[in-house]
């Protein structure tokens, strides 16, 4: 029944797990979308071997719990090792520095430990085992080089191996000077990976303190320390004497033992008793990877909180330089604007003959043929140039007006130019202090040179035309919606078609009574005609007018696109700008989670 609840509770914490593994990957992903945010890319190194952690604790869930035990010179944590395996000789103790120089795996069985070994490497490792005795079969003890030693820096990928490959970290410290800087500081970065039961604080040779002291003074003083010192909890902090748990502890005559005041006992508890209980060793896997998570979360959030207001400042001001270039650049493609009304007349009117019907219909078809050929505008329906729609139409006579269209396409990129050039030179101005803000936020330096950052010409020019196009065919479709409805076209269409019915009556009638009609009958009937559909189109014309002219469609227009200009939160992306972007929206998620 046990080993089933064991392995339920593995099969739900792998599932957790890879959702973990997912939050650290997306987290990489994002950060990698902003590489010119100088912390990005620790923070990004910081993921890979977070997961690269995390697919080890992964691998192992049906393992054997991994405790390691840390510490500096003379703190006595391979005495410990020793007490804790009921082994006096396990571990050399003693005198002389380092008294281990490679990792020694402890286990009930050799070949849990060769498991272990073979996964930090067999040259590195030496592999104890004893069958008799109570240790838990469970449980695989390492014991690591000193972390103050002369012959560290050689032993430190070990120790960093051990620590890596660990389900719990016992911290060992000498009780007569516990407060070590240098061992504090190298255990910070590592005690940081465990989290609840995962980690235990020991103070070793306690009996040789004054018991008073040690309880109402030591203990208390050092549990603060490390809490700063750590920046979080410890779980469990015990006083020890592990030399008095030795088959012989060959005291020293001049250093035995004050007292009896001794927390041995809590710390085999710790790591004999709970351990048997169904999924203490998953849960203390998923809760090292949960304080892997925690940790890299934890530390983007310092790094973005650190640039928030910097990056968001600088995302403000790139917002209100653009709307101000743009701006301009719309004053300066709308200057000379007269020469634009030519051609929107002439899409207003070739729109309406697409919904016109009826002799109405059939003149404002003609009508725009007639001021096609007298504009001489050819790249009306030119696709992928949308600002030129607004001097042309596609000419059906290709020679006719073709010099008025060259100079029609020429005026329409010169004013493109200008608006573009326009742009840019308002943005330039103003990118010196956008680029220090985006500095001060720990963006690369190379963000000041204006040349790589700002968008290029064309795609700005493509943009704005893009954007008037859209401003001028919103307007006309309006308009053309408005004076198109089926009531207007009945209105103007009424008086021909009904000169047409009777001037069709009379004739049908008097032919088939064989009473033929002179010439002079059709021809008063065509100027007739010819009149009411005059009049009516003359007409229709004003209302044309009244309703939607080219110079009221054509302000419309410019008054449209600054609206929507207003709205506009990214006109053109460029990298420098998509990436801050990135950044920022980690710091929005950052603000969620936090909150």
């Amino acid at each position: 029944m046990t080993n089933l609840k064991r392995q339920t509770a593995a099969l739900k914490a792998i599932g957790q797990v890879e959702n973990l593994k997912g939050d650290l990957a997306a987290l990489r992903s994002h950060l990698e979308q902003a590489p010119l945010w100088l912390p990005g890319r620790g923070l990004g190194r910081q993921c890979d071997e977070a997961l690269q952690l995390v697919n080890r604790i992964a691998a192992r869930f049906e393992r054997n719990l991994v405790v390691t035990l840390i510490g500096p010179s003379g703190s006595g944590k391979s005495t410990l090792l020793n007490a804790l395996a009921g082994v006096d000789q396990l571990s050399a103790s003693g005198h002389r520095r380092p008294t281990t120089a490679e990792l020694i795996i402890f286990s009930r069985h050799s070949e849990d430990a060769a498991q272990l070994a073979r996964d930090i490497g067999d040259a590195n490792t030496e592999i104890r085992s004893r069958e008799s005795g109570g240790f838990p079969e469970s449980i695989c003890l390492l014991d690591t080089p000193d972390t103050d030693s002369n012959a560290f820096p050689a032993h430190r990928h070990l120790v960093e191996q051990a620590v890596a490959h660990a389900d719990m970290l016992i911290c060992v410290f000498d009780a007569e000077n516990p407060k070590r800087r240098d061992h504090i500081d190298f255990l910070a970065p590592l005690v940081r990976r465990f989290d609840g039961e995962s980690l235990i604080a020991v103070l070793n040779k306690c009996d040789r303190l004054d018991e008073v002291e040690l309880k109402k003074q030591i203990l208390p003083d050092f549990i603060t320390y490390l809490k700063q010192s750590w920046e979080g909890e410890v779980s469990e902090t015990v006083c020890i004497s592990a030399r008095r748990h030795l088959e012989r502890p060959q005291w020293d005559e001049a250093a035995g033992p004050k007292h009896d005041f001794d927390q041995f006992p809590r710390l085999r508890q710790l790591l004999h008793d709970e351990i048997h209980h169904a999924g203490y060793i998953v849960d203390r896997r998923l809760e090292n990877v949960r304080s892997l998570h925690r940790l890299v979360a934890d530390e983007t959030a310092r790094e973005l909180a650190a640039d928030r207001d910097s990056l968001s400042a600088a995302s403000q001001a790139l917002q209100a330089a653009e709307k101000s270039a743009l701006s301009n650049a719309v004053d300066a493609f709308r200057a000379d604007e007269g020469r634009y009304l030519a051609g929107i007349g002439v899409m207003l009117y070739h729109r309406l003959s697409q919904r016109w019907v009826g002799p109405i219909g059939w003149l404002v078809a003609i009508w725009t043929r007639l001021l096609i050929l007298g504009a001489g505008v050819v790249s009306m329906f030119r696709f992928g140039r949308p600002v030129h729609q607004v001097v042309g139409m596609l000419s059906t006579w290709r020679h006719l007006g073709e010099s008025k269209a060259s100079r029609s396409e020429a005026h329409v990129s010169e004013r493109l130019d200008a608006a573009v050039r326009s742009y840019r030179v308002s943005l330039l101005k103003k990118w010196p202090s956008i680029a220090e803000l985006m500095i001060r936020g720990r963006f690369e330096g190379g963000v000041r040179r204006m040349e790589t950052s700002l968008a290029d010409e064309s795609v700005v020019g493509k943009e704005l035309s893009a954007l008037w196009s859209a401003a001028v065919d919103s307007q006309i479709d309006r308009v053309v919606r408005r004076l198109s409805g089926f009531f207007l076209q009945l209105v103007f269409n009424a008086p021909s078609v009904g000169i047409l019915a009777y001037i069709g009556y009379v004739t049908v009638l008097n032919f088939f009574d064989r009473n033929y009609l002179s010439g002079n009958f059709f021809m008063h009937a065509f100027w007739v005609l010819a009149i009411v559909l005059l009049l009516s189109f003359f007409l229709l014309q004003l209302v044309v007018r009244l309703g939607g002219g080219p110079e009221r469609l054509t302000g419309r227009a410019f008054q449209a696109l600054k609206n929507d200009l207003d709205q506009v939160e990214g006109f053109v992306e460029t990298p420098v700008k998509t990436q801050l972007a990135a950044v920022l929206r980690l710091v929005e998620t950052a603000s969620v989670e936090d909150g």
